[in-house]
């Protein structure tokens, strides 16, 4: 644990939102710190020189006199600690702390830690619904989008936290009351040397934890745990006595522990059997931490999904239009794909973009399976092309969606779920969502 002390300085790497916060935490408590980003202009930087022009600040690059100042590194995870001037900033004797574990030496309720490479946003947000309707007072922060540090100060009674593998890297030992991994499969493969290295980043979820949960369908998920931490699993198959799965009776399917059922499939707000199973993780995890299980089962069925993440935004003619922007590996855009696709191929695909040294050929069986057309753009477009067999490369979304209309009958699903990073066409996921929506809203 890394604690606040009056002896040290601080060096704040990285701005944005999360740098932000860090500042403001400081500074509120009196600390000596300077911030240092390898960005010219970064979020944040007019903000910050605003509100404290007092304080030093370096962008444009990591130089070392100014790190080896600082006697701790508040990291954002978006710098890699294999980053050469950190590594050696490190190696010299630098402690590394985050603004979450700032967060957690100060925070004194119960904390939920969900990670995983696909749905960790979904699940935090809906889990976060069935808390609030079981009366508990939830902060919904990490990754999410909310930084922890803004409401250090705040009275709560759980943390929510949806962690990345790279804010994962930057807990010692994280200590939560629940713990859970969705599901691990290939991502940020331009960061990390192996898939064995990802999943071990994951795995740092479980580092001290009181109850483990993971999706028995998927082995990388597994938690090594002492045997004194409890361990509960999620699938879409039967599962064994106090364990979460599915089952079906008289031609219908439910949500069951054990032998007991819990809910109708068909009552579940969001569709697709992907949502079937980030449903049992939330009833799970709620379970774990003692929520009123109709608080938990009202957030079933009331819940509607968030923006960019297997949305649907309209019904024209018989054709649906599906925004998964989110989707920005190829785990995401096979959990879509099956999840709302039938045996008819009623999918046209639109998929491209940054690929991040992923390996793209499970999409290959997929898409024969349920996909009408697939539309591939952006930087990956000719290697996506070249693996698609009814697949053809378009020069940008907009092409895509205009060929993809053109195509579409009663019953398909125009569906954004690109498997790629955004940058090379959009600002970011949202931003290339966002050109879906508006695309729809005004030609489908």
């Amino acid at each position: 644990m890394t604690l606040i002390a009056a002896d040290k300085h601080y060096c704040v790497v990285g701005l944005g939102l999360t740098g932000m916060s860090c500042v403001r935490y400081l500074a509120a408590r009196g600390k000596s710190f300077s911030v240092i980003d390898s960005r010219i202009n970064p979020p944040g930087l007019s903000e910050m020189q605003l509100e404290f022009p007092q304080i030093e600040v370096i962008t444009g690059g990591f130089n070392e006199d100014f790190l080896a100042r600082a006697t701790t590194l508040v990291m954002s995870p978006g710098v890699a600690l294999a980053t050469p001037e950190i590594k050696r900033a490190v190696e010299n004797g630098a402690q590394v702390t985050s603004d979450i574990e700032l967060f957690l030496n100060e925070f004194s309720g119960k904390v939920i830690a969900i990670t995983g490479s696909n749905a960790k946003s979904t699940v935090t947000r809906w889990l976060g619904v069935a808390i609030a309707n079981g009366e508990q007072k939830a902060l919904i922060g990490g990754n999410i989008g909310n930084a922890v540090l803004n409401f250090v100060d705040d009275d709560f009674d759980v943390a929510v936290l949806e962690l990345s593998s790279f804010q994962l890297e930057l807990l010692p030992k994280l200590n939560a009351d629940v713990s859970c991994i969705l599901n691990v499969s290939e991502d940020h493969l331009d960061r990390y040397a192996s898939m064995a290295q990802y999943q071990q980043a994951k795995q740092r979820v479980y580092f001290g934890t009181k109850h483990a949960i993971y999706n028995r369908a998927d082995v990388m998920t597994a938690p090594l745990v002492p045997d004194s931490v409890k361990v509960s699993s999620f699938a879409l198959n039967e599962p064994d006595l106090g364990q979460y799965g599915v089952r079906e009776e008289n031609n219908q399917r439910y949500i069951v522990q054990g032998f007991s059922n819990i809910i109708d499939v068909t009552e579940i707000a969001l569709p697709g059997e992907h949502n079937i199973s980030n449903a049992m993780a939330v009833i799970a995890i709620a379970d774990a931490i003692g929520n009123d299980r109709n608080a938990t089962l009202l957030a079933l069925r009331e819940f509607t999904g968030l923006a960019h993440r297997c949305e649907k935004i309209a019904n024209v003619d018989g054709v649906s239009y599906f925004n998964d922007s989110k989707a920005t590996n190829v785990g995401s855009t096979l959990a879509a794909i099956s999840g709302l696709g039938l045996a008819t191929k009623n999918i046209i695909l639109l998929l491209g973009g940054q690929g991040k040294n992923q390996d793209f050929s499970p999409l290959i069986e997929a898409c024969e399976r349920v996909c009408k057309m697939v539309y591939c753009f952006g930087e990956d477009a000719p290697s996506l092309n070249a693996l698609i067999v009814r697949s053809e490369r378009v020069e940008s979304m907009d092409q895509a969606m205009k060929l993809a209309k053109n195509i579409a009958q009663p019953g398909d699903i125009v569906l954004l779920s690109p498997a790629c990073a955004s940058f090379d066409q959009f600002d970011n996921f949202e931003h290339r969502g966002n050109a879906f929506v508006q695309w729809v809203e005004a030609n489908a």
